[in-house]
């Protein structure tokens, strides 16, 4: 009976070569039948179906032909890979088998064949630490210190792990490959494979004479202080990367980059939303009735700033160019949003009443003045 390739990956008789191609390597991980749950007879079939219909003219041929595909001709025996009716005869494949890069890619993941790259695996780790800065200094930038401990490159081999006057050489166990081949024989024959050396980490080399401070790996835990230069316009909680200065990467390998958090402090007056900062102006009733030229404090000095007469409290006023810098842009710089806040006396003088009421009586205005609660205002405040 004709199989159903297209059934056995999965696929529909459209799918693309990428579609197909996914499906394979899905299905033979499933099935592989030196994994626990594997199935050798799936296996074989999975492989089969991928072998025509990842060849754009067995596919082909395969479409035209149906179920009568074994039986048509064009591959020795009535199979696409020849050696009897099912196309598979390890017997042929005691020496090994290429199976070519999608397989090679399924078996690395499998049995772990795939080679470690030792600089990255030797690389140093990431860190990552906070610092605390004021508001002002998060609005014009700043150099400070990071002071923290970590692993750094030892101070008596400069990171290489010899002893000074001593050479590196080549690893004995390895010969300088980095690397140990071992074989593994499976039901397709044997695979050859690689793992990292052992003895000099996958490096090649390593020190004729051990550092005798590190013990050789170059690496030294210590307390480091690293100057920062924080830019103006950072935010709370945005990150500052410092390559190179993470933990110090083994014998020599690259070091780490160090990721530092900015922590920025409250300010009392001011508030900010990106690049605007926002701040209340208080003023008193006759201010905001008459109009009046107030001095206002802003983070680059004093301010003259001019309320009209008849401003209601809530009004805000925009200056440009007092706000926050854009990251990397010096030249330009957010507003300042000032908000007007108009203030009720909580006590008057007796003459100040005496002013609102001709004020009131003159527009009109109802007004009915409670002797003690002035007098209840007044002593609440002794």
């Amino acid at each position: 009976m004709a199989k159903d390739f297209y059934d056995i990956l999965g696929v529909s008789k459209t799918a693309t070569q990428d579609e197909i191609k996914r499906a394979f390597r899905k299905k033979a991980h499933e099935y592989h039948p030196d994994k626990g749950n594997g199935n050798a007879e799936k296996f074989k079939e999975v492989n089969e179906a991928y072998q025509v219909l990842s060849d754009a003219a067995k596919r082909q041929r395969y479409d035209q032909y149906g179920s009568n595909f074994e039986q048509a001709g064009g591959w020795q025996g009535g199979s696409p890979f020849g050696g009897g009716a099912q196309g598979w005869d390890f017997g042929n494949f005691s020496g090994g088998f290429d199976f070519g890069s999608d397989l090679g890619d399924i078996f690395g993941d499998i049995f772990g064949t795939r080679q470690e790259r030792s600089s990255r695996r030797n690389r140093g780790v990431d860190l990552e630490m906070g610092i605390a800065i004021s508001f002002e200094e998060a609005v014009f930038g700043v150099e400070k210190e990071a002071v923290l401990e970590k692993n750094d490159a030892c101070k008596t081999c400069a990171g290489s792990g010899a002893q000074p006057e001593s050479k590196i050489v080549t690893c004995p166990k390895c010969h300088g490959q980095g690397q140990i081949r071992t074989t593994t024989r499976t039901i397709f024959g044997t695979m050859a494979s690689s793992i990292a050396c052992d003895r000099c980490r996958g490096m090649g080399k390593l020190p004729e004479n051990p550092c005798k401070t590190c013990g050789g790996s170059g690496v030294l835990r210590q307390e480091k202080t690293i100057a920062v230069k924080i830019p103006a316009g950072i935010d709370n909680g945005q990150r500052i990367r410092i390559a190179g200065e993470g933990e110090a990467g083994y014998r020599g390998s690259s070091p780490g980059d160090l990721f530092l958090v900015v922590k920025v402090g409250p300010s009392k007056d001011f508030t900010r939303d990106g690049f605007t900062l926002m701040k209340d102006l208080p003023v008193s009733f006759t201010q905001a009735a008459l109009g009046a030229k107030i001095l206002v404090k802003t983070l680059d000095g004093v301010i003259e700033l001019k309320v009209p007469a008849g401003t209601q409290s809530g009004t805000v006023f925009k200056v440009k160019d007092k706000g926050v810098p854009y990251l990397n842009e010096k030249s330009r710089r957010g507003s300042l949003l000032i908000t007007v806040r108009v203030v009720i006396p909580k006590k008057l003088s007796k003459k100040e009443k005496e002013l609102l009421v001709s004020i009131a009586n003159e527009r009109g205005e109802v007004v009915e003045v409670d002797q003690g609660f002035w007098d209840s205002i007044k002593d609440g405040f002794r």
